[in-house]
């Protein structure tokens, strides 16, 4: 039996993944869902006619460690629910590299926003699209087999010839190919930038490992790391020192095997799919702490994809070329010479189809398949709304029971299913504060609760705040929950104020002031209450043996906006006839 996975590279781009799941072994099958330590693989083509160079579907087929056929799962070719196609070019053996995130829970994949069938100009080829008219797609696919394909690229940088992207954790994202760049954006945003490379770049895969973005390419940048980190601005691509000058990188896997450590990663053992010799190769190399030097081949006619694995002394190797799924083991991992045992086809690609990249499963806790459309990962949004609307694409094995969202610290608002898989709700803006926070939508089924987070920025003031002035606490600008009625309260706009006996009732707002002032009612038959200002609770005792009002100053620091929560708590003092609370006036100052 294997010992722990220390997984810390895959595929055309796999990266270090979260939980140890064996490349090659077994375990058991979820229904629908992807089984953890099977291989997936990108096929071009459903077979039923040869490979042209119009756009042909896509597929995901999953496969078990010795090659068994386990499902395919087909990736869009019409536009629905926010989705766009994603087909390939059929003649284009370069395009169709995988990656996994860095916790293992997707494969980002891309394509072209066309219909099969779609060619380029005057009949050319899909890839001789402009991609401002044939945008290329960026395609996310989670553990339950779920596609998201909402990217859409077709700004300036956009790669003709689209071969590749990584995710971070789903929200961010970069893609690149041939002629373009390595740009990047984030799930649902409409920004999109280039971080690296110019239009004449000629690069294949994309990769996160070791918390390093990498890039392999033709000749120049052959293997490069893109900038420091995983950047989402300008950065530059620096070579591999000791690779040779005519290395044709396709898929490429880093481990971890010994101390020697590159640029930080901790890296220094590297697989290389290379295609600008023999036909086609997997290249060891070993890095010295300066360099990296070959440490040996086997021939691969045709390789592309390649996805790597630590097990025990010996590396594991899935390999994949247009006509087949390949398994190589290097015994000896960590050595400094590369032996590997004699290839075994685990699959062959049906007759008129291409397997193109090759990645492990993506796995994650059961539950249903989240993908937060609007707003996007690190879009700012104006507070000056009563509301901020939330969409959302959420679909999984079974059916969907809940789903809701927040915003910050604030509460649970239920979702509404609209068409198809999408989903909407209303978040109130009251009591939220400009400032970056964090986004929740939580989706259950009955397998389990999956909870999407990603970061906003949230700008200006809510419609919802309260400013400088005098309100009562009938103020539509006040959220009251429970059983309040009003009463009469000379001294409050309106002469109405609200009041209650019911224990747990509440009345809530958001200000943008210095100080807040609370005139209360009091009475021989009034209780306790609880007043929460940003966090900080007071208890107040509104008894008194004659009616009269009470008045209360609470002063906040800080600019922004401010929140306060009253609370009945249906408790009184032994001199009470009653519990109720009596609210009059709301003061901000």
């Amino acid at each position: 039996m294997r010992t722990p996975l220390r997984i810390l590279g895959a595929l055309t781009a796999t990266t270090v993944a979260a939980v140890a799941i064996p490349l090659l072994s077994s375990t058991d099958a979820q229904a629908v869902r992807f089984t953890g330590g099977n291989l997936v693989v990108y096929r071009v083509g459903t077979g039923s006619g040869v490979l042209t160079n119009a756009a042909a579907p896509v597929f995901l087929d999953e496969y078990t460690p010795s090659g068994t056929k386990v499902q395919s799962i087909a990736l869009p070719t019409v536009a629905a629910d926010g989705n766009q196609p994603l087909t390939a070019a059929g003649q284009s053996q370069s395009e169709g590299l995988l990656s996994n995130s860095p916790d293992g829970h997707y494969v980002a994949l891309t394509g072209y926003a066309a219909a099969p069938g779609a060619t380029g100009p005057a009949g050319a080829s899909l890839t001789a699209s402009d991609p401002t008219s044939v945008g290329r797609v960026v395609g996310l696919v989670d553990a339950n087999g779920v596609a998201d394909t909402s990217i859409v690229l077709n700004s300036a940088g956009t790669a003709k010839i689209i071969r590749s992207a990584a995710t971070l954790n789903g929200d961010r994202i970069w893609a690149t190919g041939g002629n373009g760049g390595i740009v990047t954006t984030t799930l649902g945003s409409a920004t999109v930038s280039t971080v690296a490379g110019t239009d004449a770049s000629n690069l294949n895969a994309l990769s996160v490992q070791g918390d390093q973005l990498f890039a392999s390419g033709i000749l120049a940048n052959r293997l490069a790391k893109v900038g420091s980190g995983t950047p989402s601005g300008s950065a530059s691509l620096s070579d591999l020192t000791g690779l040779p000058d005519n290395l044709l990188t396709f898929g490429y896997a880093f481990l971890d095997l010994t101390a020697a450590d590159y640029s930080g990663t901790g890296f220094d053992t590297l697989y290389v799919a290379n295609a600008s010799e023999r036909g086609g190769a997997v290249d060891k190399y070993r890095f010295s702490g300066s360099t990296w030097t070959l440490a040996g081949s086997a021939a691969v006619e045709g390789a592309t994809g390649l996805v790597a694995d630590i097990d025990g002394a010996a590396v594991s190797l899935a390999v994949t070329t247009p006509a087949k799924l390949i398994a190589i083991n290097d015994p000896a991992g960590s050595g400094t010479t590369f032996t590997p045992a004699t290839p075994i086809t685990l699959a062959t690609a049906p007759a008129n189809t291409e397997f193109r990249g090759v990645a492990l499963a993506p796995t994650s806790a059961p539950g249903p398949s989240v993908y937060v459309r609007t707003p996007g990962a690190g879009d700012t949004v104006d507070l000056g709304t009563s509301t901020i609307p939330v969409k959302a694409y959420i679909d999984g094995p079974a059916s969907i029971s809940e789903a809701k969202v927040k915003i910050g610290g604030g509460s649970f608002v239920n979702a509404t299913k609209g068409s198809g898989h999408l989903w909407t709700a209303n978040v109130p803006t009251g009591g939220l504060s400009a400032g970056t926070t964090t986004l929740t939508v939580a989706a259950t089924d009955a397998n389990g609760t999956t909870n999407a987070v990603r970061s906003i920025k949230l700008t200006g003031q809510s419609a919802n705040t309260l400013v400088a002035g005098k309100y009562a606490w009938t103020n539509a600008k006040v959220t009251r929950t429970g059983t309040w009625r009003n009463y009469a309260a000379p001294t409050a706009p309106g002469k109405k104020g609200i009041t209650s006996k019911t224990k747990g009732d509440t009345a809530t707002a958001s200000f943008s002031g210095g100080k807040l002032v609370i005139t209360f009612g009091t009475s021989p038959k009034a209780g306790k209450v609880k007043v929460k200002v940003d966090g900080k609770s007071t208890t107040l005792d509104l008894y008194k043996a004659a009616v009269g009002t009470l008045t209360k100053t609470f002063t906040v620091s800080g600019s922004g906006t401010h929140s306060v929560k009253v609370t009945v708590l249906g408790t009184k003092n032994a001199k009470s006839k009653g519990a109720a609370v009596f609210l009059a006036v709301l003061q901000v100052k």
